[in-house]
């Protein structure tokens, strides 16, 4: 993977916030259901008994999904669903991540998605492509 999709996997979900208010981490969020169980594990405060585990997860999961979508993204050339910037544009890995928290915490009716969804959902929000290249039915 070049060092712009390293990055950019690392982005999404590679720290988390303490502090963002969520229960306690639950053995049964690891099964990663939906989206609320990703928030769930992202968001595990520094005192949680679970919070290494959790970050480990939620890292792992959040490179993989977001360097299979961007890869295939990238590959499409119209109907894109997210476009990030540059490499040297991104936020930072903290700033990515407390965005995807507050994102998610707002929007009741994408916790009960996919995980992989939310996360999609967050990128084609959070860097929309120029409307000639947005997937027919896509979210912004």
């Amino acid at each position: 993977m070049s060092r712009r999709w390293t990055t950019a996997c690392l982005l999404l979900l590679a720290a988390a916030q303490p502090g963002t208010g969520h229960a306690a981490v639950t053995e049964d969020m690891f099964q990663m259901r939906n989206t609320s169980d990703l928030v769930g594990l992202c968001g595990a405060g520094q005192a949680d008994p679970l919070y290494s585990a959790a970050i480990h997860f939620c890292q792992g999961f959040g490179s993989g999904a977001y360097g299979v979508a961007s890869e295939y993204e990238a590959a499409r050339s119209r109907a894109r669903l997210f476009c990030p910037p540059s490499a040297d544009r991104l936020p930072s890995r903290n700033t990515a991540i407390a965005e995807f928290l507050q994102w998610a915490n707002t929007r009741p009716d994408v916790m009960r998605l996919p995980a992989t969804d939310g996360m999609l959902h967050f990128l084609s929000d959070r860097f929309p492509c120029p409307d000639a290249t947005v997937a027919k039915g896509g979210r912004r």
